[in-house]
């Protein structure tokens, strides 16, 4: 990996140690940096998880990605500075104990030097920093622990909260995750499939575009509106960075979240 690619593409300087502040650091910088979107699947582009692969898309072309892309070259990144990384698979569990698949999200937990996190930097570009490990209040997130299962909950930009994904601690490798990066890109059941999605951080709070509704929550107020397709491929380029070579397939718009 060429680390100091990596870095200049998020801005960040290489820490002089694996703490506890220049993991903050860095999961700020990333997350305000590099897009969580999906537009390869719209334009019929392949996602591959080799690491290769994900640092020429990430790095070198300047495009973003998904749970599965972000999270994995991250993770990649951190065990380069000298952090303890463990990916682990992330499932949604609702109030009822139902559980989904276990890889449907890819989650990271690192240790530094004076510190143990949850890490996620593609979470939709919502969460601005890295979540202590341990249950309890952390400012817009609460995490829960029952047994082995932890879960978090997450407080949105209307001031509810919805509860997150969950995992364990068993650790897991990118090919793990290989099964349900396939079903995202191609499964009639994916959500993926039917919702073109960009978001990315700002100092202030959060941009997205879904399915040709761009939004912007600032300051704690939200202000959404339309665009057309042609607005929709310049919004892309100037407000997040991200520079397609292909046109979309339209689809079936669904409920953006």
């Amino acid at each position: 990996m060429d680390v100091a690619a990596y870095l200049a593409r998020i801005g960040a300087a290489r820490p002089e140690a694996p703490t506890s502040a220049a993991l903050v650091t860095l999961h700020r910088a990333h997350v305000r940096s590099v897009p969580f979107e999906d537009y390869d699947i719209h334009t019929g582009v392949a996602i591959s998880l080799e690491l290769d692969a994900l640092e020429d898309k990430i790095v070198r072309r300047r495009r973003g990605g998904y749970c599965y892309e972000l999270n994995g070259l991250f993770g990649a990144l951190l065990r380069e500075l000298g952090f303890a990384v463990t990916i682990v698979g992330a499932f949604s569990l609702d109030e009822d104990g139902a559980r989904g698949p276990d890889t449907d999200h890819m989650r990271l937990l690192v240790d530094a030097v004076d510190g143990s996190w949850i890490v996620d930097v593609g979470n939709g570009a919502r969460w601005p920093e890295p979540v202590p490990r341990r249950p309890g209040g952390h400012g817009r997130v609460q995490v829960y622990r029952d047994g082995d299962v932890w879960w978090t909950s997450e407080r949105r930009g209307d001031g509810r909260w919805e509860r997150g994904w969950a995992w364990t601690a068993r650790p897991r490798e990118m090919a793990d995750f290989a099964d349900r990066n396939a079903f995202q890109q191609h499964d009639p059941a994916s959500d993926f499939l039917g919702r073109r999605v960009a978001a990315l951080a700002t100092p202030t709070g959060r941009i997205s575009l879904v399915n040709g509704v761009f939004a912007e929550l600032d300051g704690g107020v939200r202000t959404e509106r339309e665009v057309s397709a042609d607005e929709e491929w310049a919004l892309l380029a100037d407000r997040f960075g991200i520079v397609l070579d292909r046109p979309w397939a339209e689809r079936v718009p669904q409920l953006a979240c």
